[in-house]
Formats: structure tokens, sequence, C-alpha cells
């Protein structure tokens, strides 16, 4: 088996690592190195010969087409918490590789449409994200929390309505995403990319 599964909380979330996994970390983390943003969240969509390699170094590219033009690193700064959304449009899934997390303070929550169901959703003009408009996290009992932990991939369920927090963080989080390709996101969900992955 190319994966070894460290924790199947379906359909939420799967943690697993494979081999190499310590290349994809490294190359990522000599990416970002000579980034310099005051910002406290950073979209990095990096170039194309880097994307190349990127995919190169991960097996799932052998068994899903990924974007070539959405190999992204997700740069947080310290103490940042991003409400409850849904990703873009028709995004069902994202492929998670956990580049720098230094502390168990990283945590995602899942919360039910119907607990969410009075907050109007933004669909931001570039479809990226469907945002709950004044979400108040106190008010919401998750259905399924994660702590990010670093050197993992992670199968994330981005079809559920997800918000992540690091408020107690004195650190900077990367994340790697990776995304299939715009033909196959409509009709490709969660739990057929688990098919896909591990077989069942």
């Amino acid at each position: 088996m190319k994966y070894e599964i460290i924790e199947d909380c379906s359909p939420y979330y799967i943690r697993f690592t494979h081999r190499g996994i310590d290349d994809i970390v490294n190359y990522s983390n000599i990416c970002s190195n000579n980034l310099t943003t005051i910002s406290k969240f950073t979209h990095l969509k990096l170039p194309e010969h880097q994307s190349l390699h990127m995919l190169s170094l991960t097996p799932i590219a052998t068994q899903m087409t990924l974007m070539k033009n959405r190999v992204s690193l997700f740069i947080s700064k310290p103490g940042l918490y991003y409400r409850a959304h849904k990703d873009g449009l028709h995004n069902r899934f994202s492929i998670n590789y956990t580049i720098k997390v230094l502390d168990d303070e990283c945590v995602t929550n899942w919360y039910s449409d119907d607990d969410l169901k009075n907050y109007p959703i933004d669909n931001l003009p570039n479809r990226s994200s469907r945002e709950c408009l004044g979400f108040v996290r106190g008010n919401h009992i998750p259905l399924k929390t994660m702590i990010a932990k670093q050197n993992e991939c992670i199968l994330f369920n981005t079809e559920i309505f997800h918000d992540w927090d690091n408020t107690t963080s004195q650190n900077e989080r990367i994340v790697l995403t990776l995304r299939i390709i715009e033909e196959l996101k409509p009709h490709t969900y969660f739990e057929d990319a688990r098919k896909i992955l591990f077989n069942y």
C-alpha cells in the first residue's frame, strides 16, 4: 500500500503519510523561504516550474489529475482565525500537506448545514470560498474537530462547513494545498477520493 493511514475520521478527514513526504515538506519550505509579507494570511500559488516539481514528488498525482496552476501554500500568521466556510463552488475535497505546524494549537472544526442554516452565505466574486457571514463560533458545537500535526497529508472534506483556529498559537502555519482539475471537481467528492487513494 502506498499510504499509511494515521487517523480515519470520514467523512471529515483522513490523516495519512507516505514514503517521500519529507521531500515535499522540504521543498515547500524552500519555496516559501524568500517570501516577505505583512499579510495575516497569504495564498502563495507556486510558479509553473515549482508546481510541476511538487507534483512529481507526490504519489497522489499518479492517481488523480491535479491542477498544475493551483499548487498553493497557505501561510498563516500566529493568532489567526478563519470563519466557517466551504471552499469554492465545486471544490468537494482538498489534499493538504502540513508543512509547518509547530504546536498543538492548529484546530479545524466542521459544522452541519442545519446548524449554520440561518447565516447568509457570501459567494466571493472568484468563487474561491462560500462564507458564513457574521459567523459566531461560540454559538455552535462542531460535528468534528481536528488538531493538525506537522509532516502529514490530509484528505480534507471541503464540502462541509469548516473553520480553522490558530488564535492561541504563537507560530506561523504553512499548509500545501492541491486540487483536482476543474473538469473533475463537480462530480468528485470526498468519498470518491477516498476510494481512489485507499481503495475503500
